[in-house]
């Protein structure tokens, strides 16, 4: 009775599968989750916080107990990434992790996988068990609720790099539209 009781309170993985959509659209949101990084045999654990604009992110990068230790920031400009005290600029996220991290982060398109969505415009496949296939990643969407609007999770593997990122707070910013005044 008690292993019943157990099995009905334990939530199961799900395949993620987003609805498609005939024009995808790049809306902004802001995410907060854990992100678990393993690349070259060595591990990192981190919380974030993440606010995305199609012209614009911000990711700041903080420690289990909320003390950031970095903070990326793309833009037309390019990319800032503050840690340490110092500062780094690049053309674009992926060259500027890999060079000081050690290991790159696929902003860009991480703005769409984490919504369970391929990247338009780039070209992907997907495979018979639902992972993505995309610029050399392989993306894995995890759920624990069936409709979810988004994945819970999603595992990257790209050559020795795996990151997990888990979302635990979706927000998406309110669009204030001028009163129309008769």
């Amino acid at each position: 009775m008690l292993a019943l009781l157990l099995a009905g309170c334990a939530s199961r993985e799900l395949p993620f599968h987003a609805p498609q959509e005939a024009v995808p659209v790049d809306a902004p949101f802001n995410l907060s989750g854990r992100l678990s990084v393993q690349a070259g045999g060595k591990g990192q654990l981190a919380r974030f916080d993440w606010t995305h604009a199609p012209a614009r992110d911000e990711l700041s990068v903080n420690t289990p107990l909320g003390t950031t230790v970095a903070r990326v920031t793309r833009d037309a400009a390019g990319v800032l990434l503050l840690a340490d005290g110092k500062s780094w600029h690049a053309a674009d996220v992926e060259t500027l992790t890999e060079q000081v991290l050690g290991w790159p982060l696929p902003l860009a398109n991480l703005a769409w996988w984490v919504r369970g969505r391929a990247a338009p415009g780039v070209p992907h496949e997907f495979l018979a068990d639902g992972a993505l296939v995309q610029q050399g990643w392989t993306i894995r969407f995890v759920s624990d609720e069936p409709g979810a609007a988004y994945p819970q999770r999603i595992d990257l593997v790209r050559d020795d790099i795996s990151l997990r990122v888990v979302a635990s707070e979706w927000r998406t910013p309110s669009i204030h539209l001028p009163a129309i005044l008769p």
